[in-house]
């Protein structure tokens, strides 16, 4: 696969479910990470959790991502109300890749953010 055809880890999302735990969810995400081209691991050290979303970090070819696990995707959500079936469009939980920057958002080639 040509590096230019392979989709960008921000794009890739894991459809998980709202009750996946962040380890499955996590692993999902990498899954899928690697099928679309990408060398995949998990960081070395990954820093403690700081928001209830948050599943780890991850190394994707020298970049770091940190992976969530968030209401994120569209779903059909079905409802009976008076005996009747409605459906209506709610959010459902995804594993989605979110960068991690250097300190202060210092990106190396474009200076100081």
């Amino acid at each position: 696969m040509a590096l230019d055809d392979r989709t960008d880890p921000v794009q890739i999302i894991a459809k998980v479910g709202n009750f996946e735990n962040r380890e499955r969810a996590i692993e999902v995400w990498m899954y899928l990470a690697t099928k679309a081209g990408w060398q995949v691991s998990l960081a070395a050290a990954t820093p403690e959790k700081s928001h209830d979303g948050d599943c780890g970090i991850v190394d994707v070819e020298g970049l770091h991502y940190r992976i969530r696990l968030t209401p994120r995707v569209r779903t059909k959500l079905a409802e009976t109300e008076g005996g009747t079936l409605t459906w209506r469009t709610v959010f459902a939980h995804a594993a989605w890749a979110d960068p991690v920057l250097e300190p202060d958002n210092y990106v190396p080639y474009l200076g100081r953010g």
